[in-house]
């Protein structure tokens, strides 16, 4: 950790993957997953930058920043959306929500609440899901990896962020309704894929991650049986489960990823892993 403000990494043409965490339901770990991920590979020295998309601006205050809409000298998201800032000039350094101190290579693209009216704000737009395509080269090159965190559905935002990603991170609970989210995206996908494929675009579901996962059926067949289905349905692209942890409800209030907030937690080192399987570090 760090006191100092760091400026925001050159372009030096690294080899920059962007991934977007998502899925067709709420509730489904989305934001606990891309800030545990990001830290994780922030840790292991990889330049990461996280964009929030979603009105509810858990990521935000997961990388420190509790209220972005109260601060004017914060740019968000929105503004970029507005044009009031590139969205180079709106990424900020993620802190630690507890010592308020810098985490080293780890960057944010903060939230707002006005993210709500996105639809209605880009309702003139030409091709206007190609909005983040436009502008997401502007960090490429600068970052290892770049993350987007999706609101939980595929309007949009979410539409935009799988056109401008290289590979998507569908997340799931091993419950039905968000094993259904992920069935509603992999639709969406194809939909999407169809009008904007040209643009180099993923055309399936890259990852699945399920979080709040159980060891064995003792402790919830029905969840067991899920996500056994999920594993027959998706194979070799579901990586560790992230089996069901106190700390993680306890890093949310804390405002911290999972992955600083209790490294050595089950959760953490489950995400931990799961950084090594997508090959996002060694």
């Amino acid at each position: 950790m760090t006191t100092e403000t760091p400026t925001l990494p050159e372009d030096t043409g690294r080899d920059t993957r962007v991934l977007a965490c998502t899925n067709g339901s709420a509730g489904s770990g989305k934001s606990t997953t891309a800030a545990a991920l990001a830290y994780a590979a922030a840790k292991k020295k990889k330049l990461v930058c996280v964009i929030g998309l979603d009105k509810q601006r858990d990521i935000s205050r997961l990388l420190g920043y509790d209220d972005p809409d109260g601060d004017e000298d914060l740019a968000t998201m929105y503004d970029v959306v507005d044009k009031l800032v590139t969205l180079s000039e709106a990424v900020v350094p993620a802190k630690d929500s507890k010592t308020k101190e810098v985490i080293p290579d780890l960057w944010v693209v903060l939230e707002s609440k006005q993210l709500e009216t996105l639809e209605f704000k880009l309702a003139g737009e030409t091709a206007r899901e190609l909005w983040l395509h436009r502008i997401i080269g502007a960090l490429r090159g600068r970052f290892d990896l770049i993350i987007f965190d999706c609101p939980g559905d595929v309007k949009l935002a979410t539409i935009a962020a799988i056109i401008a990603s290289d590979e998507v991170v569908g997340c799931t609970k091993s419950q039905e309704k968000e094993a259904r989210g992920l069935t509603e995206l992999e639709d969406k996908i194809a939909d999407v894929a169809a009008a904007y494929g040209h643009t180099g675009m993923p055309t399936g579901i890259d990852w699945v991650v399920v979080t709040e996962g159980v060891d064995h059926k003792s402790q919830g067949k029905v969840y067991k049986d899920m996500e056994d289905q999920l594993r027959e349905a998706y194979g070799d692209i579901v990586v560790e489960t992230v089996c069901d942890d106190v700390k993680v409800p306890e890093a949310y209030t804390a405002g911290q990823p999972v992955t600083l907030f209790a490294p050595n937690c089950r959760a953490a080192k489950a995400y931990t892993k799961i950084g090594r399987q997508m090959k996002l570090y060694r």
